[in-house]
């Protein structure tokens, strides 16, 4: 991902504001600029997850290694 893309969506994530972060991934999948594997990931995080976990995301994604990142939901209740 870019510098500018991942820079907006981290301020997008920083303001809590996930449909924003949102379009600007799709936006950078649809430019080629994130494969879609690992904007699905990042896209659950932000969708989903709490806000350590949407900051996790961004900083893996920082590093731009593909498949560096996975969103693994937590469970609300427990396996007996």
């Amino acid at each position: 991902m870019n510098k500018q893309t991942l820079t907006q969506v981290r301020d997008c994530v920083a303001r809590g504001d996930r449909t924003a972060a949102l379009n600007a991934l799709r936006s950078a999948v649809d430019d080629n600029n994130l494969a879609a594997r690992d904007a699905i990931e990042f896209m659950l995080a932000v969708r989903q997850g709490s806000e350590p976990v949407m900051q996790e995301a961004v900083e893996a994604m920082q590093w731009a290694q593909p498949g560096a990142y996975r969103y693994v939901p937590k469970a609300d209740h427990a396996f007996a």
